[in-house]
């Protein structure tokens, strides 16, 4: 464990600090989580499994589709009674151990927004990724929704968008480097109705106004009856920041974005050095001590 992490959870955890006892634990996925093959390591899965037999409420939070969240919480065993936050926070969950999903929240896009915006991607030469429940659908399968059907483990379906009859939970867009500019553009033109975010520098992800990670965590959390000070958040990207302003406690793995690892409370290792295992470790003796 690095010396940073040790110093700096020490200085927040430490007797006499007076950090409450930790009751949930909002974890983002790929970058956070996962490793950079998009796995869970052993150690990690591990970790997670003692985390909750001590008590520790996990919610996997993430941008992914709920069909893409299914492989990493049958994984973790973070399968039904555990909830988690899909879609960017447009979808709220439990799947069932034998793989049936359960769904608790869904906040959808309006149609008439959601086909103004195909649109006006349209006009810029971008394709359209349309997520609804555990449907993918794309208005053209290119090179970049074929690299995240890779990372995701399941596959999209080619569709007529505007023949959709129901608004979709996110609109994603995803460019190469060089046209990462039209998706600034794109994000110019959107109607105040919905929220887009940059998940990392070529996705733009795009819910309803007022619908995102952090909101689906907060409302989660109060229906448990616990308190942003009761929260540790783990992030790496630019949409964490909101469950960074959330929770009382943020911890950011070393790949971080630098925006991201300012935000943080303090650095854990990075996803490939099981860096959210090793906070995690840190935050069980600490609640430990407080039961003690």
């Amino acid at each position: 464990m690095g010396q940073m992490l040790q110093a700096a959870a020490q200085a927040h955890f430490g007797p006499g600090s007076g950090q409450p006892k930790l009751r949930a634990a909002a974890i983002d996925v790929d970058g956070t989580l996962l490793d950079s093959q998009h796995q869970v390591s052993e150690e990690t899965a591990a970790v997670l499994k003692q985390a909750l037999d001590a008590g520790l409420q996990i919610i996997l939070a993430s941008s992914r589709a709920p069909r893409a969240m299914w492989p990493i919480l049958a994984a973790t065993g973070l399968t039904e009674p555990c909830t988690f936050v899909a879609s960017q926070g447009a979808f709220v969950g439990q799947y069932s151990a034998s793989g049936q999903l359960h769904r608790l929240h869904q906040h959808m896009i309006p149609l008439t927004d959601a086909h103004h915006i195909v649109r006006l991607a349209l006009s810029l030469g971008i394709p359209t990724n349309w997520f609804i429940g555990e449907r993918w659908l794309v208005s053209e399968i290119d090179s970049h929704v074929r690299r995240e059907s890779g990372i995701v483990g399941f596959e999209p379906l080619l569709a007529h968008l505007f023949t959709e009859t129901a608004g979709p939970d996110k609109l994603m867009f995803m460019t190469g480097a060089e046209n990462q500019h039209k998706l600034a553009e794109l994000a110019a033109m959107l109607p105040d109705t919905v929220h887009a975010q940059i998940s990392n520098p070529t996705y733009l992800e795009i819910t309803r106004t007022g619908v995102d990670k952090a909101a689906a965590v907060q409302t989660l959390c109060h229906g448990m009856g616990i308190e942003p000070e009761q929260v540790v958040a783990f992030g790496d990207g630019p949409n964490d920041l909101g469950l960074f302003a959330y929770a009382g406690t943020s911890i950011a793995p070393a790949n971080a974005r630098p925006e991201v690892l300012g935000a943080a409370t303090f650095h854990t290792a990075s996803n490939d050095d099981h860096g959210v295992a090793q906070a995690l470790k840190l935050i069980l003796e600490h609640n430990e001590r407080k039961n003690s």
